[in-house]
């Protein structure tokens, strides 16, 4: 019978060459920046630390998959990276690449609409939010529910990590949209008797001294 793994550490990717921390850069490839490498490998030297991790999930993207094998480095010995699709994070379409800021100058009508409509709105040219929301939810009950493992760790986006919480531990979705997701920042989750999850440790960012960005 499978087994959900006991601990689940769930890792934002650090920042990008297309400033991950103020961006709209959710279906663009972009890649780890020198500085997004550094926040990465403090958090492979905290996790090096402590119990191995049985295996590393990341997205499709390269940012997760780059900052994946990283963390995946540092342990002893490395565990293999999985790649798990519905882990993309959201498609902006139109919006890709721009600041929340110049979405409301260049595309008020459209802005105020993802204002007023919520999960119900779909970013012009690209995903709706709640097939975005829908999408992650049935990646993360799908993996984790794949034979025992004791600890795992994902290498993820923003949108994504909320999204998998809320899947993994019932949240409300306004909850969780709400939840602080800060770049190379760490989300602890402990798999509970009957089958629900509990959070631990709510975006730590200790282990970056100053190199946290928030995000």
């Amino acid at each position: 019978m499978s087994t959900a793994p006991a601990e689940l550490v769930l890792v934002r990717h650090g920042e990008t060459d297309g400033q991950s921390s103020i961006r709209l850069h959710g279906a663009t490839d972009v890649a780890l920046s020198s500085l997004g490498l550094q926040q990465i490998e403090r958090v492979a030297v905290a996790l090096a630390a402590e119990p191995a991790f049985a295996a590393v999930l990341a997205s499709p993207l390269q940012r997760s998959r780059a900052a994946a094998s990283l963390v995946a480095g540092g342990q002893r010995p490395p565990p293999p990276v999985t790649v798990v699709p519905e882990f993309a994070e959201v498609d902006f379409g139109a919006w890709e690449g721009l600041t929340f800021a110049e979405v409301a100058e260049r595309d008020p009508t459209g802005h105020g609409r993802y204002l007023a409509e919520g999960l119900g709105f779909t970013y012009p040219g690209g995903e709706s939010r709640q097939a975005f929301w829908d999408r992650v939810q049935a990646g993360a009950r799908r993996t984790l529910a794949m034979p025992a493992s004791p600890r795992v760790v994902a290498v993820l986006h923003k949108g994504v990590i909320k999204a998998v919480i809320a899947a993994l531990t019932g949240m409300p979705q306004a909850e969780a949209i709400a939840l602080p997701v800060s770049l190379a920042g760490l989300y602890r989750l402990r798999h509970r008797a009957d089958g629900r999850w509990d959070i631990q440790v709510q975006n730590a960012t200790q282990h970056l001294g100053e190199l946290d960005l928030g995000g």
